[in-house]
């Protein structure tokens, strides 16, 4: 049964102290504001740097050959180290925790961009040799066409995979190219597929630029022999792919005879460390939101505490004349702490519901940026868990009706004749 003389009665009080009631409702209600809004933000950030990492395989591996930094077996150090064929092939054989490996190799330099015409119509591109594997690396969906496949690496098939950017200053949008011809260096290739990588941000015009042959090709028409310019690695599934790459180091340098502790010889990035960190970025995040969130909180608490106190302080007189008409003091603890639960309970609850107002402006301000495939912000719709934003309005009642207990406990040792004696 409701007590509706309690919940009136309760009501009186703080309507009849109303700064009091409002100083005290603006701490619960802002911090409850404060924590909801960091914690929709901080999702929306960690979902956002998902969202522009999601083309990424997250435990891929790239390695290289350097040069050597110390002499051995009467070779000299600064031997420059060149991978070949033959690697690919000691790898494949020797480190069985391989599952996906993708020999490449690069028109000029890193990142450098060659020519590619369609009669009078040219860009620039780079463009490389590489296998079928090497798109289990970079996840990618097909405008037209396809990717590379086994039969066109053993034929040595003159075909082309083209990005994005590449087909539209060629060809133009709309315009489906398969079966037609490009130049790159005087050389015609056949199109056969225009693909789309699965990246968002700013690496996506770079990705757009791109344009794939198979890697057989690639070495006999631009003279390349049997060289590759540099490995990307997939370990098996439940594998590091940092413990894969020290198992195809021990490989490489027994093959390019490289001292055992030539830690120059080869260079690799990990993925696998980036996003790794990435984690721990995030980790740190969440804990610094909960942190000031729940200082916010105890801040409140203490607030409601010291209000309490001050309340019963004033109402020493009300406490006296209720206990001295028959009031039990089991009555009075009961009344106190009817107080302190609506006053959190409905100042809290405001609180949510502004922070999740506010969360639903922010999202509908940012969605036509971070709703575009195309999006360089790093920001994505802010969420909250609604169960963890509830749970912490419950929890911050019951600790301000918990730190009542113990001016409510003062309040019920009244004593009747001292409280009227004292006004």
């Amino acid at each position: 049964m409701i007590d509706r003389e309690l919940w009136a009665e309760v009501w009186q009080v703080l309507k009849s102290n109303r700064l009091r009631t409002l100083l005290t409702a603006s701490g619960i209600f802002w911090g409850i504001f404060i924590l909801i809004i960091m914690l929709g933000f901080g999702n929306g950030i960690q979902s956002g740097v998902n969202k522009s990492m999601a083309g990424y395989a997250t435990n891929s591996l790239y390695m290289w050959g350097q040069a050597t930094s110390q002499p051995y077996q009467g070779l000299p150090p600064g031997r420059p180290i060149e991978l070949n064929n033959e690697d690919t092939k000691a790898l494949l054989q020797k480190v069985p925790d391989i599952a996906y490996l993708a020999p490449r190799v690069r028109l000029g330099r890193f990142r450098g961009r060659s020519d590619v015409l369609n009669g009078s119509k040219v860009t620039d591109a780079e463009i490389s040799g590489d296998m079928p594997e090497f798109r289990q690396v970079l996840p990618m969906d097909f405008k037209y066409g396809r990717f590379i496949n086994p039969f066109d690496v053993q034929q040595k098939r003159k075909v082309v995979v083209l990005g994005e950017r590449i087909h539209r200053d060629l060809f133009g949008d709309g315009v489906d190219p398969v079966g037609r011809q490009v130049q790159i260096r005087q050389i015609s290739f056949t199109v056969i597929g225009v693909f789309k990588p699965k990246r968002y941000g700013s690496n996506r015009e770079r990705m757009g630029s791109l344009v794939f042959t198979p890697i057989t090709t690639f070495q006999q028409v631009f003279n390349y022999g049997n060289t590759i310019g540099f490995y990307a690695m997939i370990p098996k599934t439940g594998l590091r792919s940092k413990d894969v790459a020290d198992q195809m180091r021990q490989v490489l340098m027994q093959r390019h005879r490289v001292a055992p502790n030539d830690n120059r010889a080869f260079g690799d990035w990990n993925s696998e460390n980036e996003f790794l960190r990435i984690e721990r970025l995030f980790v740190g995040i969440r804990a610094f939101v909960w942190t000031v969130g729940l200082a916010t909180l105890l801040a409140g608490v203490l607030g409601v505490t010291n209000i309490m106190l001050i309340a019963i302080r004033e109402r020493r007189r009300e406490f006296g004349i209720r206990k001295s008409i028959g009031a039990t003091p089991g009555s009075v603890l009961k009344m106190i702490l009817a107080e302190t639960a609506t006053l959190v309970g409905v100042s809290g609850l405001l609180g949510l519901m502004a922070g999740l107002l506010g969360l639903y402006l922010v999202d509908l301000i940012t969605r036509p940026i971070t709703q575009r495939v195309d999006a360089e912000v790093l920001f994505d719709t802010p969420t909250i868990d609604l169960r963890i934003a509830i749970a912490a309005v419950v929890a911050l009642a019951l600790a301000s009706v918990l730190a009542t207990i113990i001016p409510a406990r003062h309040a019920m040792k009244i004593d009747p004749v001292e409280a009227l004696r004292a006004e």
